[in-house]
Order: C-alpha cells, then structure tokens, then sequence
C-alpha cells in the first residue's frame, strides 16, 4: 500500500541517518539561535533516545510541526495516487506544494523492470524499518552507543 511504501521510504532515511551519526558525522554550528547547543552536543549522552533528550523542546516542536505540515498539506498519503503510471507509491502531488512526479528521472517503461525495481523498493523498506527499529530497541537495552560499526570504533587498547 502508498502507506507502507512511505513509511518504508521514510525508514531507509532514517537508517541511513543513524549510521553516518555514529560515524561522528554532524552538521557545524548551533541548532539553536542563540548558539548555546551545537549539533556535536546533541550525541554526546549516546544515540537514540538520549540525543533526543538533548534537543531543545523548540526544536522537538519543529520537527514535529514539519511532519505533520508534510503528512497534511505537502504529501499526504492520500494523495498517493500512483502517478502518471499509476504505479503503487506514485504521487501527484498538490497544487502549490510539492511537484508531482519523479523528480531528476524518467519512468522506467519496461514492465518487467519496473516491477522489479517497485518490489526491490517494498522490500528494502520493510528491511530499513526493521532496522530502525531494531537499532532503537538496541540503544534502549545495550550500555553501548555503538550499533553498526563496533569494531570500528573501539579502541581495544
């Protein structure tokens, strides 16, 4: 369904996300105006749910108004109307928000292909939101902040 597809889209995001922050990788600057919390400070209790402690409720407030701006006003998935194909997932988009179509592609025109790479999709998007899931169930049972790259980063010293 457009639901899961979402969802599943949204998950390989996140994962992809959670492996470049423990790799130490952050934005530079402050996420605050007043420059009293840098991006670098948001990790440093740990991963998953500390580092959301550590965002300022502003922040919180931000993120939260920007998905449900996103779910209800600029991509609802209601409006996942299969597209120009008519292709599960495809989106039209709506009249002064978000374009429809694929952006920076063409469709693929080969049934065969098309199918494929629409099933490749749903599966690594059930695969990213068992990931996700399980790398947040990970940080809420394990002392270690570290879930993808252990022995990478640990010095064994």
């Amino acid at each position: 369904t457009a639901y899961e597809i979402k969802h599943g889209r949204i998950s390989m995001m996140a994962f992809l996300g959670m492996m470049v922050q423990e790799l130490g990788i952050t934005f530079p600057g402050s996420i605050n105006l007043d420059g009293s919390v840098q991006f670098s400070d948001i990790l440093k209790d740990g991963m998953g749910f500390p580092a959301v402690a550590n965002i300022p409720t502003f922040g919180l407030f931000q993120i939260v108004a920007f998905a449900g701006f996103a779910e209800i006003g600029a991509m609802p998935a209601a409006q996942y109307t299969g597209g120009p194909q008519n292709l599960p997932g495809g989106y039209d988009g709506s009249a002064g928000t978000i374009p429809g179509g694929y952006p920076f592609t063409t469709q693929i025109e080969d049934v065969t292909a098309r199918n494929r790479a629409l099933t490749c999709e749903l599966q690594n998007g059930r695969a990213a939101m068992l990931g996700t899931f399980g790398a947040m169930c990970h940080s809420c049972v394990d002392s270690c902040d570290h879930h993808f790259f252990y022995p990478t980063t640990h010095n064994y010293a």
